[in-house]
């Protein structure tokens, strides 16, 4: 009887050794497993990144290209920002025709432009520290090719006061003409569709202190 005992306590003991060894080389399995599914999403998430980053060159090249040429050909350029420092600004408009304008009209004027077309391209920007002097956000986003989850500017403006630190100017630009709707929450300032050469005189230097321009003489 004692014999019986004995062996089955054995028994019992191999078993629970045989039972952890497995259950920790499962457990390291699972980890191994959980690190490489980790390490693909990883991959796929900076695929996506670059795949993206690469959209938002493209789609900054056409526009600014085709803007410029645009007001070449139809609009007298009569100004020219002038100054040390070149204000940088960033175009958030989904409008290819409205993104088109307003590029080619601040390229002629000058100023160094970057253009995107969703909001959450525009917050990707000020959060991966790239500096502007200025945010020009269309008032809504509903068109965008790459379906932005933030329609509306306000909306945009609320995000970005959440990211530390934040502290560029932005400007909305709406076929509206209710300003102060648009103050009231909390745009620094308004501009009504289209721009031209005569409304950034007359609103860039109530946000971007100092700025100056000058005439550009008719040939």
């Amino acid at each position: 009887m004692e014999f019986v005992v004995v062996g089955l306590g054995v028994f019992i003991i191999i078993c629970f050794c045989f039972i952890s060894d497995y259950v920790e080389k499962t457990k390291m399995k699972m980890e191994e497993l959980n690190k490489e599914i980790e390490r693909l999403n990883k991959e796929v998430e900076l695929r996506d990144i670059y795949k993206r980053e690469l959209e938002r060159i493209d789609y900054d090249k056409e526009i600014k290209s085709v803007g410029i040429e645009k007001m070449t050909i139809s609009k007298e350029h009569q100004y020219r920002v002038v100054g040390k420092k070149i204000p940088k600004i960033l175009v958030g408009d989904y409008d290819s025709f409205s993104a088109r304008n307003t590029c080619g009209v601040l390229m002629k004027m000058g100023f160094d432009v970057d253009v995107v077309e969703t909001a959450e391209d525009v917050i990707e920007r000020v959060k991966n520290f790239m500096h502007y002097d200025l945010i020009i956000s269309n008032n809504e986003y509903y068109g965008s090719i790459h379906k932005s989850k933030i329609n509306r500017s306000y909306q945009l403006l609320d995000e970005l006061k959440e990211i530390e630190d934040f502290d560029t100017p932005v400007i909305v630009l709406t076929v509206s003409n209710d300003r102060d709707k648009f103050i009231s929450y909390g745009f620094n300032e308004h501009i009504q569709k289209v721009l031209d050469e005569d409304k950034v005189r007359e609103v860039f230097p109530k946000v971007l202190k100092k700025l100056k321009f000058e005439t550009i003489e008719k040939q």
